[in-house]
């Protein structure tokens, strides 16, 4: 696959197939662009596959007064809601304001109404709850210091956010793009036209090149590395904070994020995914950009939870059905001493840093904000090089025709009994269009329509699809990045699953 590109000629090579990178790939080959994406691991494979799967204007931000930052975050969250309405959807946060709160009631109520008005009004209202209508709209929330709770509406992606940065990286190759995971800058050389890349498959080891007028540094919190390899700096610099998440069983029967303060003061979610809960995450200080999860990062989490919620039993170390750890990039000046701020209190904004060698580099940066990334790299680019005049759309997840079409088709195929309402709605959230030619797939072989597992609205049918058609090299691109089994369901689960084993083996995966 990679020794097909052996010396080709790009005008942009992205490193680093995250989300930054994804909708730079997308935005640049919307304009005609010759554009390379690559990645040593698979696409979204680091930070982008271990977020809180969360589409926020940032209202924590209030507490430190960044009101331009919440304004950017809550227009881009609505830019995202409307471009993508099934892939991003508007969910309910009830936050309960117990004894971590930083306020009470009255700061809650304040707050909450400065966010959505921040928002443009384009949310639900937010609304206020004493003690006793909370425990009545949610009786898991412990209530022994129990204050109230507000209720206020951000968004969030049903699917896991790796799916989301997939989405980008179609697009990219639908405009012509480039695209190899598991494809590794090892060097780079500057030439009177930009720059001659030494790239090595980390799976074959097969060795090749390419050459590119510009490169994109998105490479997360990898950046650093990557520019010493093309010898260029920034002027800023990136620290590291280490989030986790532990998925357990379904915690509460409503689809809604509750928000609750941890022993340190930090906000804590209960967040649905698919027929399980995700709990998290902590904000903890590191150096290393590859750290994984600890003992005691589990523990802290158990305990949180266990303190927030009223659970028939308390949830131990036994009830982990997967994990996630992630390590965001933090922004900060070059020199600056970082030691004597608050660590919880640094911004988690992005910055686009350009080299004239013909460097541009993404530091920090969120789901939320990634449309504004895409077009800020798309508009350094072209002071390099002069796009054509043939401009497509890389935004979006169809029309709502396409849609309407594809709910008759989907009738048609699956019928409108049992869970196959579902299935249809999630391959359309999935897919979008592409979701066209999985009910083809399905409607030519029925015993396909079968559910890998029971409660999780994925079809044999789609498994197949994906796995032949969406870049995928190893079992952890199917199960844990393309699609999600592998976070909602246990090891031992996908074990026993017998007819799901017999199609991994027959796919020849890593």
């Amino acid at each position: 696959m990679a020794q097909k590109i052996n010396r080709e000629r790009f005008d942009v090579a992205i490193v680093g197939a995250g989300i930054n990178g994804a909708v730079s790939a997308a935005a640049l080959s919307s304009r005609g662009l010759r554009v390379l994406l690559l990645d040593s691991q698979d696409f979204g494979a680091v930070t982008s596959s271990q977020s809180s799967n969360l589409i926020w204007g940032g209202i924590k931000y209030l507490q430190s007064y960044e009101f331009g930052l919440v304004f950017k975050l809550c227009r881009a969250r609505l830019r995202l809601m409307r471009s993508y309405p099934s892939r991003v959807q508007s969910t309910g946060f009830l936050a309960a304001l117990g004894p971590n709160a930083p306020f009470g009631k009255l700061l809650g109520t304040l707050g909450t109404l400065t966010y959505w008005a921040i928002g443009m009004f384009k949310t639900p209202a937010p609304k206020i709850f004493g003690r006793t209508k909370t425990r009545l709209i949610e009786p898991g929330i412990a209530g022994a210091k129990l204050q109230g709770s507000v209720l206020y509406f951000d968004a969030m992606l049903p699917d896991n956010d790796s799916r989301f940065v997939w989405g980008f990286v179609a697009r990219a190759k639908a405009l012509g793009a480039q695209t190899l995971n598991y494809v590794e800058l090892q060097s780079a050389k500057k030439t009177t036209d930009g720059f001659c890349l030494q790239l090595k498959d980390t799976l074959t080891n097969n060795q090749f090149e390419a050459e590119a007028k510009v490169i994109v540094n998105a490479a997360g919190p990898f950046v650093k590395g990557v520019n010493e390899l093309l010898s260029v700096g920034t002027q800023n610099q990136l620290l590291y904070s280490k989030g986790i998440h532990l998925i357990v069983r379904k915690l509460t029967d409503e689809h809604r994020i509750l928000a609750f303060w941890d022993e340190e003061g930090r906000l804590f979610y209960v967040i649905p995914m698919h027929d399980r809960s995700v709990i998290g995450t902590t904000d903890t200080r590191v150096s290393n950009p590859s750290e994984g999860v600890t003992e005691e990062d589990r523990n802290f989490v158990l305990r949180q939870i266990n303190a927030s919620m009223n659970l028939e039993q308390p949830l131990t170390l036994r009830d982990i059905i997967s994990e996630r750890c992630g390590v965001r990039a933090l922004v900060v000046k070059n020199g600056a001493d970082s030691a004597g701020q608050d660590w919880h209190k640094l911004s988690r904004k992005h910055f686009v840093e350009v080299d004239p060698a013909g460097v541009i580099s993404i530091l920090g940066g969120k789901f939320t904000d990634c449309l504004n990334v895409g077009d800020e790299i798309l508009e350094e680019v072209t002071k390099f090089i002069t796009p054509g005049d043939k401009r497509q759309t890389w935004i979006g997840e169809g029309s709502e025709e396409a849609k309407h079409d594809f709910d008759k088709r989907a009738l048609f195929v699956l019928g409108d009994s049992g869970q196959m309402p579902e299935v249809a709605h999630q391959i359309w959230r999935r897919h979008g269009v592409v979701g066209f030619e999985i009910l083809s797939w399905l409607e030519q072989f029925p015993e396909d329509r079968d559910l890998v597992f029971e409660g999780l609205h994925i079809t044999f049918g789609e498994l197949k699809f994906v796995a032949q058609n969406e870049s995928i090299r190893t079992v952890s691109d199917l199960l844990r990045r393309r699609l999600p089994i592998s976070m909602v369901r246990s090891a031992r689960e996908i074990e026993d699953n017998e007819r799901l084993q017999k199609l991994l083996q027959s796919f020849a995966l890593r």
